[in-house]
């Protein structure tokens, strides 16, 4: 794939990905993203096989635009034996919310059978995030015509992607919201999109995606400026009415909190994510975890009855640093506002580097 051509070959309007936000991206939200001509992506790392290929089916009948889909390398751990003295802390917490305490039957859908529906499926692009693949997968997706992008949240993890040979590698800042993608590191010691995209960059040849805090059209030139090929945004899309949150949800969104309202936190699914700082994270953030996707699982009744309680002091609020900036506007509108911005901000850098150089010239 010649370097250049990521966002041509995929025919986006803009160098924009929607992320894709398990449990909130659904097949409605991607088709309005991909029609409103950003990449938008399926976040179906928790979804069964089925509910992969039905949503697949939706989006593949209501737009002919590239999309993404996305998937969660990760051990479902099947086996996994949970101690009776360790559940006791979330025992506690259910009886608090009023809720029986049932154990799952799974901690998550396997892997194999989620990427064997890709295989069949097709999408244009495929991401990966939490692990990486080998390289004989990477040429399966390869043969079915799949372009592969892997996430890191450090220059080793991106060489290795580029070394199993995906086709472009999504660079996370610790800016970003929800999941940390590492799977080198545990993710805490967390590197700024800035110098993170800057290193990559300059140690691997794929097209690189800048995510972490990117916001606006300013931002987008930034990191293309940084040489970053497209970005991918996250919780600019949440303030969007396309997406479909929980009241509770969007409520603590819509107040435009700064970007220190937002913590790393393993509590809610046994991975670090970054949300809004609540009275869960205050509570029980300094409890050791179960591995995710134990964690997850344990708590998922929980985060389900505060959102429908509406309740969000008990609700996992994904957002990243920039989410000061969300706006609400429907996804179309958002595209028109952020080309508007990215042509402002393109013409003031000219204006300062023209003058930076004109007095550069006459001091020599």
């Amino acid at each position: 794939m010649p370097h250049h051509s990521f966002v041509e070959q995929l025919g986006l309007a803009l160098p924009v990905i929607q992320a894709p936000m398990a449990g909130i991206s659904t097949a409605e939200m991607v088709v309005a993203a991909s029609k409103a001509g950003f990449l938008g992506s399926l976040g179906a790392g928790m979804m069964s096989p089925e509910g992969m290929e039905a949503s697949l089916r939706q989006i593949k009948s209501e737009t002919t635009a590239a999309f993404n889909v996305n998937l969660f390398i990760i051990d479902h751990l099947p086996d996994y034996q949970l101690d009776a003295e360790d559940i006791l802390f979330l025992r506690n917490i259910y009886e608090k919310m009023e809720l029986d305490f049932i154990l799952p039957d799974k901690y998550a859908p396997s892997f194999q059978e989620q990427f064997e529906v890709l295989l069949h499926a097709k999408p244009p692009v495929a991401s990966f995030t939490f692990g990486i693949l080998t390289q004989e997968q990477v040429s399966k997706l390869h043969a079915q015509g799949i372009l592969v992008c892997g996430t890191a949240t450090t220059s080793a993890e991106a060489r290795a992607w580029a070394d199993v040979g995906a086709d472009a590698v999504c660079a996370q800042g610790i800016e970003a919201g929800g999941h940390r993608g590492s799977f080198l590191s545990d993710g805490g010691n967390g590197v700024g999109l800035l110098p993170l995209v800057r290193e990559i960059v300059k140690d691997i040849s794929i097209p690189v995606i800048a995510a972490g805090g990117i916001m606006d059209g300013e931002g987008i030139v930034a990191a293309i400026s940084m040489g970053a090929e497209a970005v991918q945004m996250g919780t600019a899309f949440l303030g969007c009415l396309d997406a479909v949150l929980a009241p509770a949800y969007r409520k603590a969104l819509a107040q435009h909190l700064p970007a220190e309202s937002t913590v790393l936190t393993n509590i809610f699914s046994g991975r670090l994510a970054r949300g809004i700082r609540n009275q869960f994270i205050e509570e029980y953030g300094s409890s050791q975890p179960f591995p995710y996707p134990v964690q997850n699982a344990l708590t998922q009744a929980l985060r389900k009855k505060a959102a429908r309680d509406g309740n969000a002091e008990n609700m996992s609020l994904w957002a990243g640093q920039g989410l000061r900036l969300i706006r609400d506007v429907s996804f179309k509108e958002l595209a028109h506002i952020l080309q508007d911005e990215i042509r402002t901000a393109v013409e003031k850098v000219n204006a300062a580097v023209s003058v930076t150089m004109h007095c550069g010239r006459s001091g020599s």
